[in-house]
This record gives C-alpha cells, sequence and structure tokens, in this order.
C-alpha cells in the first residue's frame, strides 16, 4: 500500500499572502480544518483551524456566525500557519506516512510528485488504510510472530503457504518494545501447518486470531 492510494488529490490550498478572514471562510465553507498554504507553485506551510482561532482573543470564536464581525483581528495567513512543512512522495509505503506523522507529531502530509503538491494525508487516511489491510475476512486467520533484524520472511512465507494451498491475504512488520513483528493474515484448511513451520523455523508465535465465518439470519 502507498500514499497514493488513500490520499485526498483534491487539495484545498490558499495562497501565503491571503488574509485570516479568507482563511475562514475557505474553511467554513469546504467544512475543513486545515489548508496547504502555497506560494506560486510551492509549499509554503500548513495552516489549521487552530492556528486562526489562536490568533483572536480567547474570547472570540472566528468560526461562529459572528465571530468576524466581533474582532478587528487582521493579518495574513502567513502569520500564523506552521512553515516547517514535512511532506511525503506519492510512491512512498503507508507505513512512512504513518512513522512521519509519529515523529513530527502532526496530523497530516502534504503528498509531492517530484516536488509538486499532488494531494493530502491525513490520520484519517492512515487509520482508514491500517483497518484495510487488517480487515476480518471470513475465515482468515492472523498470525502474529516473532523476526529477527533485517530478516525478510515473506519470501518464506509466500512459499509455505502456496505449498499448504493457503492464501496470503496480507503482511506487515513493526517494532515493539524492542523487538521485530510480523502479522500475516490467511485463509484456507491447513493453517495450522502453518503455525508449526513457523514454529520449525525459529519465529515464536507470539498470538493467533481466529475470524469466525458470518452467517446470514
Amino acid at each position: 500500500m502507498i500514499v497514493g492510494m488513500y490520499m485526498t488529490r483534491d487539495v484545498e490550498t490558499i495562497s501565503s499572502d491571503a488574509t485570516l478572514v479568507e482563511g475562514i471562510r475557505k474553511m467554513t465553507q469546504r467544512r475543513i480544518r486545515r489548508l496547504v498554504v502555497v506560494h506560486g507553485s510551492s509549499i509554503s506551510g500548513i495552516v489549521t483551524r487552530r492556528d486562526i482561532v489562536e490568533a483572536f482573543p480567547p474570547h472570540i470564536n472566528p468560526f461562529s456566525a459572528m465571530g468576524i464581525e466581533q474582532s478587528s483581528v487582521t493579518g495574513a495567513i502567513d502569520t500564523v500557519m506552521k512553515r516547517v512543512v514535512v511532506s511525503i512522495e506519492e510512491h512512498e509505503p503507508i507505513e512512512r506516512a504513518a512513522e512521519l506523522m509519529t515523529r513530527h507529531r502532526i496530523g497530516c502530509l502534504p503528498v509531492t510528485r517530484r516536488g509538486m503538491l499532488v494531494g493530502i494525508i491525513t490520520e484519517s487516511d492512515i487509520f482508514r488504510a491500517f483497518s484495510k489491510m487488517l480487515a476480518e475476512r471470513d475465515d482468515a486467520v492472523r498470525i502474529t510472530f516473532d523476526l529477527t533484524e533485517r530478516e525478510k520472511v515473506l519470501t518464506f512465507l509466500e512459499e509455505a503457504a502456496h505449498a499448504l494451498d493457503l492464501d496470503l491475504l496480507s503482511f506487515l512488520t513493526f517494532h515493539h518494545d524492542n523487538r521485530r513483528m510480523a502479522v500475516a493474515r490467511v485463509q484456507g484448511a491447513q493453517v495450522d501447518k502453518l503455525i508449526d513451520k513457523l514454529w520449525e523455523s525459529g519465529h515464536a508465535v507470539v498470538n493467533v486470531l481466529r475470524f469466525e465465518p458470518h452467517h446470514e439470519s
């Protein structure tokens, strides 16, 4: 799964010299929480509803019906936007986007193609991607097991699944408590034999989750 599969392509942007009022109106009309700030064809920053709210006196909500009229606050978007923008290329894996958001404690990433803005990916998009990756499927079994560092286990799994006539539905790796782990979702009649093969090959199986078939009532 790559970023380009889950990003929003219709990116809402605003010029860096636009006013705060213009930003408020655009967010309100589009019902969005953030805008990518551009200067010409370049990304200048990101501005969120919170950035704009914090520019106004505490007793005024600029996004309320009377908020703008009640305040004399003026200024351009570039006075409140976040200038250090972390972006990601559309061909990068979805895990890389999740890693960047976690490391920088941000909720979205502008997506680029050779440096040009082509989309935006948010926390909600990441959640949707991982939910789909790990989604329940009738008769599927999710196996979590240990890996060694830099081990390439996918070929082993593919060959074992093929030999046992199993479908390998998804596979991902991650680190937890200084351990490298893997999660494989498989489907077929001989899943237990695959679990045995994992143990025999030195991969400690941490958890096996079996999904029950759904029956129409």
